[in-house]
């Protein structure tokens, strides 16, 4: 049996020009389904959670990055995937809930920032490829009259975010304008890192702390 694509009938210019045609049309299916049609904003219903990403380029980012680390965190199985899995499924949920919030973009921010700290705290795969991202972390540092340890995750989406964790307690912070170091503040908590030291105030109020760095995760 001769085969469909031999040399002789590609001889046949009109051969020819059937198979590119039939690759053309190969070649496009694939391509669109690799690159799907981009959301048009202007359709979308007004202050819906996708409205509301569509607006904001730090939504934007927050997003790519968070889903940047999925991937690399889910590619593998074990049940510590599945976890992460089942964790991003109920994630969703608390997204959807955003919705309903009078300040959606704020509660969509600290959503995001806090998902992505979780994901690289608990996934060595998830931090395997930071030189294409925008996070860091997590860092561990050893305060003054603390028992815990802290950890810090670092979210370089403009205007640059931190997740403090202590315990089972976390902080959203923002970055801010410093002479030295990287300053990080939000809702009267401090974490300001210059020179190998850090400083930390949870509450307006509260004494500032020293915390030493202690091992890179």
């Amino acid at each position: 049996m001769q085969s469909p694509l031999s040399f002789r009938k590609l001889r046949d210019p009109r051969a020819i020009v059937r198979w590119l045609a039939v690759l053309s049309t190969l070649v496009a299916v694939v391509a669109s389904a690799a690159s799907p049609e981009p959301v048009d904003c202007g359709t979308l219903p007004r202050r819906s959670i996708e409205w509301v990403m569509c607006h904001s380029a730090t939504l934007t980012g927050l997003d790519q990055e968070m889903n940047r680390l999925l991937t690399l965190a889910t590619a593998g199985s074990g049940p510590a995937v599945s976890q992460i899995r089942e964790q991003q499924v109920a994630w969703g949920a608390r997204r959807a809930e955003c919705a309903n919030s009078t300040t959606q973009e704020p509660c969509l921010r600290e959503l995001y920032v806090s998902r992505i700290a979780a994901i690289r705290a608990g996934s060595r795969a998830a931090r395997s490829a930071d030189t294409k991202g925008t996070s860091l972390g997590p860092f561990a540092f050893r305060c003054e009259g603390v028992d815990a340890p802290l950890a810090i995750s670092y979210v370089n989406v403009p205007p640059r975010f931190a997740w403090v964790t202590i315990q089972d307690k976390g902080y959203l912070l923002v970055e801010q304008r410093s002479g030295s170091g990287a300053r990080y503040e939000g809702n009267g908590t401090l974490f300001w890192e210059a020179q190998g030291e850090a400083r930390w105030r949870p509450t307006t109020g509260s004494p500032e702390t020293v915390c030493a760095r202690a091992t890179a995760r």
